[in-house]
Parts: structure tokens; sequence; C-alpha cells
């Protein structure tokens, strides 16, 4: 698969959408950033927040201000002594499933557990948006074994096999399954032409997906009661059902808002890159640029006058400010799905005119590359990062040391 060089644009946030499901509306209990609980009944959702109906009034309540909203649907437990796969998308979205079966260029799967009411959600994935599929999911040595085989993967899709002395793997492409999903077309790395390979006899598959250049941000993340967990970037609830589509493009469709636990906005699993250790490259600071900032090469959750980060008048609490020529690397390990963060020159000691060339790179592929304007708004920027083990952050310059500094406020990984 070929990789994408370099990223030209970031998409905007979509728009998030649950309509009112008349005398049907959801009766939920919403926790607040504040500690408080309000209990009442969902009336809609959109990019901003939600709407909420208590007895008292309906309100709107800010996405910022919500940990979590529980729909009062308990996740039901997968049926005794039941080996279960699990499907993982480039999001990190994971899917439990009795059995699946790759056709074309899409997965079909077989529901674990009974649904409420007797009608399952289906499922629409298509094979751009898997990152791996495992079976014998329900087996934790399985899993820790298949989680160190991960560690070991190059830039190739993976056939998984199951050995006596453990998992292997034939390194290549898998193009497609067969129409009736008994194999799997298949191109190894050692050339030849494609074969057709027995699904059967396979522990589960890895793709090696190239990293989109943007990615719809997460809204929220969907944990339904099966056992399912969802990046949500846009969900609709209608008379026919609740329709799920994920960052990454897969499709999950519900008979009822039943069939849905909790949406939660903490997302959890979260890494801001102030707190970790990155490797750092960067010059020699000037006796001039000493006076405004310490001799260091970033600063973290603060600005080059010690304060708060600020763009665009916005205060932020957590992230960067990284000096003109540095390069920032992080290992990662390939445990997070995405990057997220707003991109701007830093307020304090830059002119109008200051400018700075940011690159973000995963693995050696360009994810984001921009020239960022002292007089412009700051940018958003959502990155796909499913499977990196490196995520490289590079300031660059044609004027070093005038107080062009890059802020990459609230940056954080996510799982």
């Amino acid at each position: 698969m070929r990789l994408l060089r370099r990223a030209t644009s970031v998409l905007l946030p979509s728009v998030f959408f649950v309509g009112l499901l008349g005398a049907g509306a959801l009766a939920a209990d919403v926790t607040t950033t504040a500690g408080k609980k309000i209990t009442g009944k969902l009336v809609a959702v959109d990019a901003k927040g939600i709407t909420f109906s208590t007895k008292d009034a309906t309100v709107p309540i800010p996405s910022r201000e919500i940990v979590i909203v529980d729909l009062g649907n308990p996740v039901l437990a997968a049926p005794k002594n039941t080996t279960y796969s699990e499907l993982e998308l480039t999001d990190g979205s994971t899917i439990r499933v009795a059995k699946f079966l790759l056709k074309g260029k899409k997965v079909e799967t077989e529901q674990l557990i009974a649904a409420p009411g007797g009608t399952s959600p289906s499922y629409e994935i298509p094979l751009s948006t898997l990152f791996s599929a495992m079976k014998k999911a329900d087996d934790a040595k399985h899993r820790d074994n298949w989680k160190k085989m991960l560690a070991t993967r190059g830039k190739r899709d993976l056939y998984v096999i199951q050995q006596e002395a453990g998992l292997t793997f034939v390194q290549g492409t898998i193009h497609s399954g067969s129409d009736d999903g008994k194999y799997v077309r298949f191109e190894k790395d050692t050339g030849g032409d494609p074969e057709n390979l027995l699904q059967s006899r396979s522990a589960g598959f890895v793709f090696y997906q190239p990293q989109p250049a943007n990615i719809a941000p997460t809204i929220c993340r969907v944990l339904d009661v099966y056992g399912n967990s969802l990046n949500a970037t846009a969900i609709v609830i209608s008379p026919e059902g609740v329709t799920v589509t994920t960052v990454a493009g897969a499709i999950v469709k519900y008979p009822s808002t039943a069939s849905l636990a909790k949406l939660d906005y903490a997302l959890g699993n979260i890494a801001y890159l102030s707190d970790l250790e990155p490797q750092s490259e960067g010059p020699e600071l000037p006796q001039e640029e000493k006076k405004l900032n310490p001799t260091v090469a970033f600063l973290k959750d603060r600005s080059l006058s010690n304060d708060a980060i600020k763009l665009d008048s916005t205060v932020y609490p957590r992230g960067l400010c990284v000096a003109p020529d540095t390069v920032l690397t992080y290992t990662i390990n390939g445990e997070y799905a995405q990057f997220k963060a707003m991109a701007g020159i830093d307020e304090n000691g830059a002119n109008g005119t200051s400018a700075a060339k940011l690159t973000i790179e995963g693995d050696g592929q360009v994810l984001f590359s921009d020239v960022l304007r002292r007089k412009e708004k700051a940018k958003p920027v959502f990155l796909a990062v499913k499977g990196v083990k490196q995520l490289r952050v590079i300031v660059e310059t044609d004027t070093p040391f005038n107080g062009n500094y890059v802020t990459l406020a609230e940056a954080r990984l996510q799982k």
C-alpha cells in the first residue's frame, strides 16, 4: 500500500446530530466535569454538546462540561465458554463478534450476543478501516501474544498463523477476500503472484494502512450493550434506529437506543505530550533569546512569558511551546489511535510577521505540514496515528530566534 507523503488540510468538525425521538426520548444521567449528576432525558446532541431535559427545564450542556452520559442500559455478558473475535479499527474502535469473514473489500460479521428485542446491529466495515482482526480474543494469553507480535510488525499486511511455539506471520499485501469468505487474496512480500490463503487457517490479520492526511474529530466514544467501543464522529437517532459513524468510516446501525450503554466524553486513555519525555534536537539558543526563555528547546504547559498558553485569546491549561529549528521525537509504540492539538504561533514575544513551519511525522510519514503565521487563526490538527511507533514534531523557520515559537495547545494522544 502506497504511503501518503504530504498532508494538505485539516477537516473541520463534522456536525453530530441526534434528533428528538418523540415520546421515546432517552432517560439518562449526565455526569459533569464539576462532579454534578443531572437526571433527565436526552433531547439532542450536536458538535457543541447535548440538549438535556430535566423536570425543571430543557438546557444545553457543552461537551467540554460533560464526562459521561449514562443511558441506563447495562452491558451484556458474553455467553460462557464462548470463543469470540475482536476487530480493531484504525481509529481505535473495537468490535466483538462471534466470527468474521473478509469478503471482497469488506468484513462480514456474525453477532456474538443476542440483541435486546431480537434484532441485532448491522456493521459496515470496509477493509480500509481495519487495523487488525484477531481470533480467540477471549483468551488472555493469546491477547498478550498478539500484542507482543504487533510490536514487531513492519510496514506490510500480516497473515497471522498460530503455531505450537506461539504466533507467527507471513508479510505481504492483503488484496481482498473471496466472495464466499473462504480465501484471502494475499501477495507475499517475497514476490510472485498473489495466492489464495484459507481464512480458516489464520489466527487473524493485521493491516498496514497508510495514515490519512487528516481525520474528522472524535466527538464522543459510544459504548454499547454488546461490549463494543466506537470512536464516533457522527451519530443519528431516528424512529428507524441509531446510526453511528466512526472516525475511520465504519458504520454501525442499531435497531434502537436500547443498544447504547453510554456516551463517553472523557474518552479516557489520553496522554498529553507535556506529560511525555521526548528526545529533543535543537540549536543552542543565543543570548538574546535566553532573556525571553530558559535554555530549553520547548516549554511544557506554559508560554514564553511563563504565563498560561494562549491562542486567539483562548487560554489552554495544557500544551507545548516549541522553539524554532527543534525536533521532538516521542516513542509511542503504536499504543494510540489519534493525535489532536490546536497549532499556532505563541502570542508572547511574537510580532505580527512571525511565522514557522510545523511538520508532524509518524514513522517517517508526513501526517501534517503547514506554515503557521502569527496574524492567522490557530489551526485544529486531527491526525490518525494507529500503529505509529515514533511521532516527530518538527518546527522550522527562515528567521530563527525571532519569538516565532510554535504552540501546540492541548496536544494529546488518544487510544
